[in-house]
């Protein structure tokens, strides 16, 4: 047998144990959320602080769009789910959130065209205790929150990227190196 094919072999098995561990990781994920009490953190608004309670508005499930701070492709990730989120908010509500200073972050909202409320994680620590900052800039995820009471609930988290493995880098490097393999 040829090499390539022999490679390809080892792929697939790889891809398999991959799929397996993911699977495990999400279950893992979801009984470490399950339960979880969150601070009502006071996040930065263009009208002043606000407290993470707050932003339920008088529904019981929360959003949380966490956003990279100067990200482009986190703004293309946000302008493309406008629609979605659109249709989420007549039962949940919803808000943008970014360690990035609200005065940038407002910038950055009206050049993009958000419709979505944001706010800045700045002086808080939200950002930190969901994971979401690394390096500085933080990376982008989902918070789902849930209120009971005054109380406020981690529902699930996850982060939207990257990955330590994504298929799509392989495609990228391949149309950009301007290889045909």
């Amino acid at each position: 047998m040829d090499e390539g094919y022999h490679l390809e072999l080892e792929i697939k098995a790889l891809e398999r144990e991959l799929a397996a561990k993911q699977l495990r990781l999400l279950e893992l994920r979801k009984n470490c959320v399950a339960a979880t009490q969150m601070h009502n953190y006071v996040l930065l608004g263009t009208d002043g602080p606000t407290h993470l309670n707050d932003l339920f508005a008088l529904r019981t499930d929360l959003v949380l769009f966490h956003v990279m701070a100067d990200c482009e492709f986190c703004d293309a990730w946000l302008t493309s789910i406008e629609h979605l989120a659109q249709k989420l908010q007549s039962a949940r509500s919803l808000a943008v959130v970014s360690p990035q200073p609200i005065e940038q972050l407002a910038s950055r909202a009206r050049a993009m065209g958000w419709t979505i409320p944001y706010y800045s994680t700045e002086k808080c620590n939200l950002s930190e205790d969901m994971d979401f900052l690394r390096s500085g800039n933080g990376i982008a995820g989902i918070v789902a929150c849930h209120l009971v009471g005054t109380e406020i609930y981690l529902a699930a988290k996850a982060p939207v990227g990257p990955s330590p493995f994504c298929s799509m880098w392989i495609f990228a490097d391949k149309m950009l190196s301007g290889s045909h393999a």
